[in-house]
């Protein structure tokens, strides 16, 4: 019943982080009203990527082509205890070498994300296991931000996909609200262009 309790905890937790980001981007919506209202009249438009077909690109998109979670997503919400724990394990090694190291807390910061990487994705089956079940695919995580957005911003399983994709791909927690920032940017000037 205790480790029930923690996969339970960790969902939450990445859920958690999933709504932080999804609130920022609300607010990123409220920033970029005209560019809202431009999309709405058909003045602007946001340079939306294309996926690549299957599991060609590099990263894996968490919705298979039905708009469903695909089955690694769906098992990344109970894998985040595995992210955690290889992480907490990883930081007392880390953080003792980076003080020793010039540049030791950038590399600490890359460290401590490879190792939940690798936490998650074995709690989730393993890479064969994410490739096997993917349709979907994109060749930048930025790319992945923008469609992602542009096309499941509105459902209702949104907040667990964010959560499911920033598992495999930590880096999202940071980079997601700045991906779509860029292409709401890019919108405005080619529409003001």
């Amino acid at each position: 019943m205790i480790v029930g309790a923690a996969v339970y905890a960790a969902d939450m937790g990445s859920i958690v982080h999933a709504q932080v980001i999804l609130g920022q981007i609300g607010q990123l919506a409220d920033k970029y009203q005209d560019v809202q209202d431009m999309l709405a009249a058909g003045t602007a438009e946001l340079d939306v990527p294309e996926p690549a077909e299957g599991n060609s690109g590099e990263f894996y998109f968490p919705y298979n082509r039905s708009g469903n979670l695909t089955a690694w997503a769906e098992k990344a919400l109970s894998a985040q205890i595995g992210a955690e724990v290889s992480g907490r394990a990883a930081d007392g090694a880390i953080n003792s070498l980076a003080s020793k190291v010039p540049l030791g807390g950038l590399l600490a910061r890359r460290a401590k994300s490879k190792a939940k990487e690798t936490g998650a994705v074995i709690a989730i089956g393993g890479w064969d296991f994410i490739r096997e079940n993917t349709d979907t695919s994109f060749n930048s995580l930025a790319d992945l931000s923008v469609y992602m957005h542009s096309e499941f911003n509105r459902e209702a399983g949104y907040e667990q996909a964010l959560a499911a994709a920033m598992a495999l791909y930590p880096e999202l927690e940071s980079g997601h609200e700045r991906a779509i920032d860029n292409a709401y940017k890019e919108a405005r000037r080619k529409a003001r262009g």
